[in-house]
């Protein structure tokens, strides 16, 4: 059987060195080019030693390198030794700079690929732990390739300050909507972002992503909705009773609907068809399975994504019982998948029960405590709190439907507490009061 060579192009790696030799302002097209990129082991060695004479701010030319190299005791091993730094120097072609390097790196990365390739086939893991050694192998890679992206202010004020007139004189905003104004001035959802929405059960959560969901997706914002809690076909309820304005709790029932109703029923199907919302509700996912579907989401062009929930993802390399640690690793790596993929993730948090006990029952901050380093990988927490689920009978009635919203941190906005939302029990929908 023939044996392949690894990706290679020598006469591109000669071509350079030749021109970094003859021109050391040639350097300033080697930005993101490394040693280890080389393919010769001599022109690797070539390559460090002319940077170390670069970093002393030393001239490099023919006599001064092979100097160096003598110097370090490491001229042996120059094949052909200075009369082969002669020949490519006097030989290769040196006027295409950045395209030797854009070739060297092409085929370094070609060659770090495949031997990740073959550490992952000759792995002992199996299943999703292979899968999670061949996703972070590849990421591994990807990530030492990629550049720095440092850009002076200079080169980027001016867009942006462009936009934020566009912003002033029309109505779409530069921000995502999510249906609650007030809210809306403050979060400012875009870009990577990660926003935790919590509550303790019953106060609404899912209920709360589902009306955000939608109202994106009203607004065009492609949606990825993925709920590991609550099946499709429990979703798609909320999504048809907010529609057609039906008491979801009559889904399902024999003669539930009149026929007016029904009429309702399918004019809401026919406004959800052409939704784009993305919905996936496997259930009982591992954090690696979480990070797979929301790469996939981001692929099939979603903007936002919804995660519920955290308390049910699960994580291979967690002992079981260890919930803290449980919940502090898998937030902090939905906290690094929102930077990778560079869109907002809104992840739903269950709070504690206990709190329940206390004089004082609307959430905060502290009651995140107990669930690891959720407030510290957040950019925003949003606490979603109905008074009426603590209310005695005679205080249930005028409580009812009521909801506060409270951004209890947020990174890129001022905090804000909106006691003006209303919660509509029969469509679990959500929306702002008087403003």
């Amino acid at each position: 059987m023939k044996t392949e060579l690894p990706a290679q192009n020598i006469e591109s790696e000669e071509s350079l060195i030749a021109s970094l030799i003859m021109n050391n302002n040639c350097f300033n097209d080697c930005e993101y080019l490394y040693p280890d990129d080389f393919y010769r082991s001599d022109h690797v060695l070539i390559y460090k030693t002319m940077l170390e004479m670069k970093s002393r701010h030393e001239n490099i030319d023919l006599s001064t390198l092979w100097f160096e190299l003598k110097k370090k005791k490491e001229s042996d091993i120059i094949r052909g030794g200075i009369a082969y730094l002669v020949k490519i120097s006097e030989t290769s072609p040196v006027f295409n700079t950045r395209k030797y390097v854009s070739i060297i790196k092409e085929c370094s990365l070609t060659r770090k690929i495949k031997t990740k390739c073959m550490q992952i086939l000759d792995s002992d893991k199996y299943g999703e732990l292979l899968l999670d050694l061949a996703q972070n192998s590849i990421l591994d890679i990807k990530s030492s390739n990629s550049g720095d992206n440092i850009k002076a202010v200079k080169d980027i004020i001016i867009d942006h300050i462009e936009r934020l007139e566009k912003a002033n004189i029309t109505e779409q905003n530069i921000y995502y909507r999510l249906g609650f104004p007030r809210i809306d001035n403050c979060l400012k959802t875009i870009g990577p972002k990660l926003i935790i929405i919590a509550g303790r059960p019953g106060a609404g959560k899912t209920a709360l992503a589902v009306t955000m969901s939608r109202n994106l997706d009203k607004m065009g914002v492609n949606v990825g909705f993925l709920s590991i809690e609550m099946s499709e076909d429990e979703i798609l309820e909320r999504w048809i009773a907010i529609e057609s304005g039906l008491d979801s709790s009559m889904f399902g029932k024999f003669n539930g609907f009149e026929t007016r109703q029904i009429q309702s029923l399918n004019d809401a199907g026919a406004i959800l068809y052409d939704s784009n919302i993305k919905i996936d509700s496997t259930g009982s996912l591992d954090i690696i399975d979480v990070e797979r579907k929301c790469r996939k989401l981001k692929k099939d062009g979603c903007q936002v994504i919804f995660i519920d929930q955290l308390s049910q993802i699960g994580n291979r390399q967690i002992r079981g019982g260890e919930l803290t640690a449980l919940y502090t690793e898998n937030c902090t790596r939905i906290a690094r998948l929102k930077k990778e993929i560079g869109i907002p993730i809104f992840l739903l948090c269950q709070l504690n029960r206990d709190m329940k006990d206390r004089s004082k029952k609307e959430p905060i901050l502290t009651d995140l405590k107990q669930s690891g380093k959720i407030e510290e990988d957040a950019d925003a927490v949003l606490f979603v709190h109905r008074p009426e689920e603590y209310a005695d009978e005679h205080e249930r009635p005028i409580l009812i439907g009521k909801t506060i919203l409270n951004i209890a941190k947020n990174r890129s906005g001022p905090k804000f507490r909106d006691d003006k939302i209303i919660f509509n029990h029969q469509t679990t929908y959500f929306y702002q009061g008087e403003l």
